[in-house]
């Protein structure tokens, strides 16, 4: 426990946020509990001296659970910064109701909208429905349909529907610390073979008192039919403090 809390304080004072905001969904909607669930998250990096740097991220997410319904609403604002000048900024936000039919699946619907230059698009707009399996174990389930529209840095629109394929599996490791793992597979309905888009995101959460854990994340994600001349594939990391209320 010891050795894994000095990790997360070292990286969160020594690494700086890269490429996107990273937002692990299954980690705050708290599925299979009753309540009211309130969290904010804080990340913040900087640098002085030859370079004057600040990156930072804030969110915010709010859950309310009961016995026929869940549902979910997260936003989240990145910016950075240097010499204080704004270089980048982005901004996400999800939004989730899912009703339960004691049944072996319950339906579910999203909405997303995403601004985020780090992947070189200027908006990504997204609407769905689908089901989502009951499982027994610890892993979810979902698969459900979706349309997409999104706008590149250099103005193309592209609409697209897509299937919305995900997984998500939380492990309990040590004393209350818990890995939480989500793997997406989106295809084109369209051209499912050359337009698709997958990502397997972590989180790594280690509680520190009742209400402020230590989260650090990684996430992997690829599209096959990027916006522009971007690339494929990005990479990120992330530490930050959350705190419930």
């Amino acid at each position: 426990m010891k050795e894994v809390l000095l990790l997360a304080i070292v990286s969160f004072l020594s690494l700086s946020l890269l490429s996107q905001p990273i937002v692990n969904i299954e980690n705050l909607r708290h599925s299979g509990e009753l309540g009211v669930f309130k969290s904010i998250g804080l990340s913040l990096n900087s640098s002085r001296g030859n370079e004057e740097r600040d990156d930072y991220k804030l969110d915010l997410s709010f859950a309310k659970n009961n016995d026929k319904y869940e549902s979910l609403i997260t936003f989240n604002n990145s910016k950075r910064t240097k010499d204080e000048l704004l270089e980048d900024k982005s901004s996400f936000l999800h939004a989730r109701f899912l009703k339960k039919l004691e049944r072996s699946f319950d339906v579910e619907s999203y909405i997303q909208s995403s601004k985020n230059p780090f992947q070189s698009y200027k908006k990504r707009n997204l609407a769905g429905v689908g089901i989502r399996l009951n499982s027994k174990r610890d892993y979810k389930f979902g698969l459900s349909v979706m349309r997409e529209i999104e706008e590149s840095l250099l103005g193309e629109n592209i609409s697209t529907s897509r299937l919305n394929l995900y997984i998500n599996k939380k492990i309990l490791l040590s004393g209350d610390n818990s890995l939480a793992t989500s793997v997406f597979f989106q295809p084109s309905i369209n051209d499912p073979s050359a337009d698709y888009k997958a990502s397997i995101l972590m989180a790594l959460n280690i509680p520190i008192s009742e209400k402020i854990k230590i989260e650090i994340k990684l996430s992997s994600v690829l599209d096959n039919d990027p916006p522009d001349i971007s690339e494929k594939s990005n990479h990120s990391f992330s530490t930050n403090f959350r705190y419930s209320f």
